[in-house]
This record gives structure tokens, C-alpha cells and sequence, in this order.
């Protein structure tokens, strides 16, 4: 028994170091790309609305809170409900890998974070998975309704933004079915495979079981995921309020172009999206605000994350430490 408690103990441990050095190590970077975003934002000369900008660092956080609560959300759907402390630094820690080189280190990160607390490492892995489509698609339905119509190019027109919005908004109602319910359809092809030899050795390897959210589950994480979503684009609208001294009638205009600007983004080949958004969104708001406004705007809105970041991380890290009853909630 002490040989059991020893291992425990150290596996702990173990957990622990590994927590604490993604932690600091993505914060590093996060501080490096501040940093190196900064040096760029200073060379544009813009009148800045105190005001404004803490209205959109709260609006931008308040997403970030939003997010996180969404994925303990949808992780509760896969069978393992989270206190919300908890829930935060997990989801803070493992999305701040987000900028590292592969995108397979938030879904390993995440689930490795995620196992101490008894969650299956499966449906966390899958979470990530579900989580980026649920957001890409609520970009996509925000752009189809709001981006500059050249956003798709010329030869794009009102017939590809009404595909894309209503393909994704299908895609969002569907999610339970589909991503979210992984382990149906592989567990229907499951006894195909076992007759193709090539494919025989897949057969029985996935946990078909783990892989089912509950419906109602992932449908209350994909509205609280669309609620963050807005949330975002909200905060790019005061952020531009104050930078660019944006009116009233360039709300959609600025709304429409952010959202596009995760869509491309999001589906990019760079981490994060990092330089592909912005050049979506400078390209989208050259004409109304000239591209040197547009250009330290872009770049603003990825400062704005990576400040709020720096504060939300330590935050997020201590909470929910204490394990037992305050890692589950009762259903």
C-alpha cells in the first residue's frame, strides 16, 4: 500500500513540475510576442480612449472566462463535471499553447492537465477538437453576416456567404452527432473495419463509450461558445472605438472583419493564426481607415489578448487547487 501511495504521490509530483513549466514557459512566450507586437504598435501614431480601452480589456477577458466556462461545459457533457476554478486553469494553461509550433500540444496538453482530476483522456483530447470547430463555425455564421463583401474575394458574391453561414450554423446544430458524438458513428463502422485487413488492427482501439457527449450538453457549450464569440468581436469594436475613433456605422464593418479574420486564422497553417488574422483584418479595414491604421489596429487586438493573458495565467494557475470535493460539482 505505501509502495501505491508512494507512486501516487509521485506521479503528482510529476504533474506538478510539468503544469508549472508549460505554464511559465508559455507565459514567456506570450511576453515575447507582447513585446515584439508592442515595439510595432508604437511606430503608429493613434489617439488612445482610456476609457475605451479598459472597456474593451474587460469585454475581452469577460470572453476569455466565457471560453473556459464553455469547455467545462462540454467536458461535463463527456461525463466528468468541473468546479469552475479548476475548469479555468486547465482550459488557461492548455490554450496558451496555442502558440507553439504543433497543433496537436493544446489537445495533449490539455488532457494531460485534465487526467488528475479524472477525466477521460480521450474526451478531453476531443474536446479541444470540438471546441475549435464550434468556434471557427461561430466565426464563420458572425462573418457570413458581417464581413466587407470582398472578404471572400471577387468572385465570392452573396451566394458564398449564405453556403458558409448556413453551412456553419448547420454544422453548430448538428455538433452532438457529429464531432461531439465521435464514438457513434466510429462504433457503426467498427465491425467494417474488422473485416479489412489493413484496417483491422484500428478496430477496438477507440473508446467509443468515452467519445459520447450528452445533446443538451454540447448544445449549452456551443451557445456559451457563440456567447464568447460575440463577446470577441465586441471588444474589437472598443478597442477600435479607441484607437481609430470608430463610429457607430463602422460597428459591422469591424465586427464583420475580426470575425473573418478568426475564420482564416483559425483554419491557418501559423500558430494561432499568429500573422494570418492580422493581415485579414488590415486588408479588410484599409480602405476605411487607411493601412497604416488598419495595420496597428490588427495588431492592437493581438496585444490586447496577450495582456490580458499575462494577468488571466498566474490568475488562472492558482485557482482551484484544492482536489477532492471541489473538483466536482454534484449533477
Amino acid at each position: 500500500m505505501s509502495g501505491s501511495n508512494s507512486s501516487i504521490a509521485e506521479r503528482q509530483r510529476s504533474g506538478t513540475a510539468v503544469r508549472w513549466t508549460l505554464g511559465l514557459a508559455t507565459a514567456a512566450m506570450i511576453v515575447w510576442l507582447a513585446v515584439r507586437y508592442w515595439d510595432d504598435l508604437r511606430q503608429i501614431d493613434l489617439q488612445v480612449d482610456a476609457i475605451g480601452l479598459v472597456a474593451a480589456v474587460i469585454v475581452s477577458m469577460t470572453a476569455t472566462w466565457c471560453l473556459a466556462l464553455g469547455w467545462r461545459e462540454l467536458i461535463g457533457g463527456y461525463g466528468t463535471p468541473l468546479a469552475q476554478g479548476p475548469a479555468l486553469r486547465i482550459w488557461m494553461l492548455s490554450q496558451a499553447t496555442r502558440y507553439l509550433p504543433s497543433g496537436l500540444v493544446p489537445v495533449v496538453a490539455r488532457a494531460g492537465l485534465a487526467a488528475p482530476l479524472g477525466v477521460n483522456r480521450a474526451a478531453a483530447g476531443a474536446s479541444v477538437i470540438v471546441e475549435t470547430a464550434t468556434l471557427v463555425g461561430w466565426s464563420a455564421v458572425f462573418a457570413a453576416l458581417w464581413a466587407p463583401a470582398d472578404w471572400l474575394g471577387t468572385a465570392g458574391g452573396w451566394l458564398a456567404r449564405i453556403v458558409i453561414g448556413v453551412g456553419a450554423a448547420a454544422g453548430l446544430v448538428t455538433l452532438p452527432w457529429t464531432l461531439a458524438g465521435a464514438g457513434g458513428w466510429w462504433r457503426r463502422i467498427d465491425g467494417l473495419m474488422q473485416r479489412v485487413v489493413v484496417l483491422r488492427w484500428l478496430s477496438g482501439r477507440m473508446q467509443t463509450d468515452a467519445l459520447n457527449a450528452e445533446r443538451p450538453a454540447v448544445w449549452r457549450a456551443a451557445f456559451i461558445y457563440g456567447l464568447a464569440v460575440a463577446q470577441r468581436l465586441m471588444a474589437s469594436v472598443l478597442l477600435a472605438a479607441a484607437l481609430l475613433a470608430a463610429g457607430g456605422a463602422d460597428i459591422w464593418l469591424i465586427a464583420g472583419a475580426t470575425a473573418a479574420g478568426i475564420v482564416v486564422g483559425m483554419v491557418g497553417i501559423t500558430p494561432a493564426g499568429l500573422g494570418v488574422r492580422e493581415v485579414v483584418v488590415a486588408a479588410l479595414l484599409a480602405e476605411r481607415f487607411g493601412v497604416g491604421d488598419a495595420a496597428a489596429f490588427a495588431i492592437a487586438v493581438r496585444v490586447l489578448e496577450f495582456a490580458h493573458e499575462l494577468v488571466m495565467l498566474p490568475l488562472a494557475a492558482a485557482a482551484g487547487r484544492r482536489r477532492g470535493s471541489d473538483h466536482a460539482e454534484p449533477s
